[in-house]
């Protein structure tokens, strides 16, 4: 049986490396965030020790910057084992603890491309997940980018990858990632039982308090999966020109019922620490009623998934993404086809009808 354990969301402010639109990038913000980070968790360890943190998307450097120019990639990203990740993994062994978070990756058996990845360090002091995030279009390369080759080179499991440890069999997904209801499943099919959720979350109406989309979405991740979810947001920035307030906070743990247990009420700095009932989860597992994960009809769905083609396979597997409009443009293609194949009905507008609004 497993005890009953806290983990803690770690919410933390961010001095971006690219602190300002037009100046050169600040290298030395990396290390202070990095520092910050593990006094924070230091701290807390010291005072109420959790056994899993997890660190929000881009806490490291920030997200201005990255893909604007070689120079600038190299400036923003890692390697993995590096000095960084060397770090958190000895704190994570002085604490006894996984500690968890998201950086800037580039791999020099992939030239030229950059990669949006979460990571699990371990109490023995050993990086033991790496999981590349998979939806957002933006400039960086996905795993289905380069399906393939990827698959070949890591295996099928390095698409979901899950880590058993003494507190529950772990996984990531990365920020945008939560909207995709696959995301949650396919990691809970891989028998994850706790979702960590690096995430950069600012404001906007998808994004709402309580009524937003991504509020929904976490809450329904962990309840369609009977799954914790720990969803780690920055605070606020400092030093650039970025607006200071202009993260969401709402860092936030919710449990497999999909019940908020607890949430960062400000912007700022903070952690925050729940109980996790890895035994209840799995007693509610192992309950007939209302288990959507006993009850999946796989051999139902997959049909529709093979028979439809929506984002192309392999789209970028001989050179990476011009930028963020390419994805962008990649994207209009696909609703466009889906209104060709009467799949989306096109707005009147579009379409030459007359709008009866």
């Amino acid at each position: 049986m497993v005890p009953l354990y806290t983990a803690a969301t770690v919410q933390t402010d961010v001095w971006p490396v690219f602190p300002s639109l037009k100046g050169p990038p600040a290298p030395e913000n990396a290390t202070k965030n990095l520092d910050r980070a593990i006094e924070l968790i230091a701290r807390s360890a010291a005072w109420n020790p959790s056994k899993i943190y997890v660190l929000p998307e881009f806490f490291l450097t920030g997200a201005a910057g990255i893909g604007s120019s070689p120079e600038a990639t190299e400036a923003m990203c890692v390697r993995i084992p590096g000095p960084e990740t060397e770090r958190l993994c000895e704190l994570a062994s002085e604490v006894d603890a996984y500690i968890a978070g998201m950086v800037w990756e580039i791999m020099d058996d992939w030239p030229g491309r950059y990669w949006n990845t979460a990571f699990i360090c371990s109490p023995e002091g050993e990086v033991v997940l790496k999981y590349h995030k998979h939806y957002d279009p933006t400039g960086k390369t996905k795993p289905g980018d380069v399906m393939t080759e990827y698959v070949a080179r890591y295996g099928q499991d390095a698409l979901f990858p899950v880590v058993d440890t003494p507190y529950g069999r772990l996984g990531c997904l990365v920020c945008y990632d939560i909207n995709f209801p696959e995301m949650a499943r396919c990691l809970a099919l891989s028998g994850a039982e706790i979702l960590l959720h690096p995430t950069s979350e600012g404001r906007a109406p998808f994004l709402l308090e309580d009524e937003g989309g991504w509020e929904i979405g976490k809450r329904s991740r962990a309840y369609e999966n009977l799954a914790y979810v720990i969803s780690a947001n920055q605070g606020k920035f400092r030093g650039s020109d970025f607006p200071s307030d202009r993260m969401r906070g709402r860092s936030q743990i919710i449990d497999f019922n999909g019940r908020v247990i607890t949430i960062a009420e400000t912007t700022g700095e903070t952690i925050l620490q729940a109980d996790i009932e890895l035994e209840r989860l799995r007693q509610r597992r192992g309950q007939m009623q209302m288990n959507f994960l006993a009850q999946l009809q796989t051999h139902v769905h997959a049909p529709y998934y093979t028979d439809t083609a929506l984002w192309p396979k392999e789209l970028w597997s001989e050179n990476p993404p011009d930028g963020n409009l390419a994805n962008i443009k990649a994207g209009m293609k696909v609703i466009n086809d889906l209104q060709q194949q009467d799949l989306f009905v096109p707005p009147a507008a579009a379409s030459g009808k007359k709008s009866f609004v």
